[in-house]
């Protein structure tokens, strides 16, 4: 049995019988009872548990509502033995050929309508939604980008040279080294000057800071990039050259130059 098709049924029942309120009523109480139970044939249930139901405080009221059904021909009754309740089952409306065709009809206009606002409502919902979607995803692939290219930047570069290592072992401080190893591929790249000459260098200005007792060392990338190496090559370690006693001599001196390149000391400790 189904509940729906037997609602309907039966109020296409009532546009062309007369049945009163309380009957009216007393119907669909059993009908819920009938469902609740998992459509049992026969639903059993004490006049004291239905009159509660439908707030009646006379049980006459009950019967007589009871009777009205029974001689519609929507119920059968069977009363109940002493210390067991009445028992009631209910005759489908759905099933009678009377209103088979009329309720399959009103079902499949139900369904029709049914698919129709679901396809209106997908069709007015799905836009929102990609739209809102869509700068999300755009936004993620943008922030991964820009994730990647800040992992690039980031990453040293591939070295083309194979004593990097060997000269970053020899310089007297070991600061800024991604600076400093782009600085020596770039050096190497242009062809100006030879690995062995800038491990010579680093070897001869290391020997110069512990030999002479400076207290100010040189930053690797600018000892690079400013070509300070060029006055450590193929010199001996305790001759000062110009370019570096300029620096050292007179504090003063240091005014207009960059004073973040000679801020650490031998051990490379911020002074």
């Amino acid at each position: 049995m189904n509940y729906m098709l037997e609602i309907i049924a039966f109020e296409q029942w009532l546009e062309t019988h007369y049945l009163p309120i309380s009957p009216q009523l007393l119907w669909y109480k059993l009908m819920n009872l009938c469902n609740r139970s998992g459509w049992s044939e026969w639903v059993t249930v004490d006049n004291l548990r239905l009159m509660a139901a439908m707030q009646m405080s006379r049980e006459a009221t009950l019967i007589k509502a009871r009777d009205e059904l029974i001689k519609a021909g929507l119920i059968e009754y069977q009363k109940g033995k002493k210390g067991s309740p009445n028992r009631y089952h209910i005759l489908s409306l759905a099933e009678k050929n009377t209103f088979k065709n009329e309720v399959e009809s009103v079902v499949k206009t139900e369904n029709t309508f049914k698919s129709v606002v679901q396809s209106e409502v997908k069709s007015a919902v799905y836009p929102v939604v990609e739209s809102v979607v869509y700068p999300v995803v755009q936004s993620a692939d943008i922030y991964k980008q820009n994730k990647t290219k800040t992992k690039q930047k980031e990453t040293p570069p591939v070295s083309p040279a194979a004593r990097f290592e060997e000269f970053w072992e020899l310089y007297p401080i070991r600061q800024r080294r991604y600076l400093a190893q782009t600085a020596y591929c770039d050096l190497v790249l242009s062809g100006t000057v030879t690995e062995a000459e800038l491990v010579e260098a680093a070897k001869n200005y290391a020997a110069y800071i512990e030999q002479s007792g400076s207290s100010r060392v040189c930053l690797p990338n600018n000892f690079l990039e400013k070509c300070i190496f060029q006055d450590y090559l193929s010199k001996k370690p305790l001759e000062t050259p110009e370019k570096e006693a300029s620096v050292l001599e007179p504090e003063e001196e240091l005014t207009g130059r960059d004073e973040e390149w000679w801020r650490y000391g031998p051990n490379g400790e911020e002074e």
